[in-house]
């Protein structure tokens, strides 16, 4: 009779820690699963938030000309920092190499900017500007000043009332001239002012030059 006794009590004893065992268990698994929901529901929100901090800038655009890409990547790199988009001046006629032979007198190049009444034809609509009340507009230095297709650009796009800031590409020759050329030939654009880069520009000149314009 003790030995059944003894027995049932056994059965009891390990049953008794088989169910405590599986309620920790269950326990276990409900923190673990709600700690997954709550560090889901986190990475949704920080998602979010990432988006939100990404949507563009409609008050202000870059526009810009390149004819080798050097300005091209100046252009991207300022948008990013503008959280805006760069939208590209395309002329209707690509540059070529020999287009851009400064030595010969004869290239396209040369044969514009001795010509104060050229305007290449620009190829695209650019008209997303007239949405904006900031425009960056970027441009290589040609002949110690702006591209002809960059009056192109004013001449076809009212930019009046606007604020603008000019930026350019250049080994050697600084921007300045091509501001004041520009500021003579269209008083009625408020341009404010230009900054020169070399190639291979970085966020932190980019952002320089905004501390500097505050």
């Amino acid at each position: 009779m003790k030995k059944k006794i003894l027995f049932l009590l056994c059965i009891l004893i390990v049953f008794t820690f088989t169910a405590c065992g599986k309620e920790v268990e269950r326990g276990e698994n409900a923190d673990m699963k709600e700690k997954l929901i709550e560090s889901t529901s986190q990475k949704k929100i920080e998602s979010d938030d990432s988006k939100v901090e990404k949507e563009k800038n409609e008050n202000v655009r870059v526009v810009y000309f390149s004819a080798t890409g050097t300005t091209k990547e100046v252009a991207g790199t300022l948008a990013e920092v503008l959280e805006t988009d760069a939208v590209e001046i395309i002329p209707q006629e690509t540059y070529s190499f020999g287009d851009l032979d400064y030595n010969n007198d004869n290239c396209r190049a040369n044969k514009e900017m001795n010509d104060d009444n050229s305007r290449p034809d620009i190829k695209n609509d650019l008209n997303v500007v007239k949405e904006c009340d900031m425009v960056y507009i970027g441009y290589p230095i040609w002949w110690g000043t702006a591209p002809r297709i960059i009056q192109t650009f004013f001449e076809t796009y009212d930019l009046s009332g606007k604020t603008v800031y000019l930026f350019c590409t250049s080994g050697g020759s600084g921007i300045e001239q091509s501001v004041q050329d520009l500021q003579e030939k269209y008083k009625d654009v408020n341009i404010v002012s230009g900054k020169r880069f070399s190639e291979g520009v970085s966020e932190e000149e980019i952002r320089e030059w905004m501390n500097e314009k505050e």
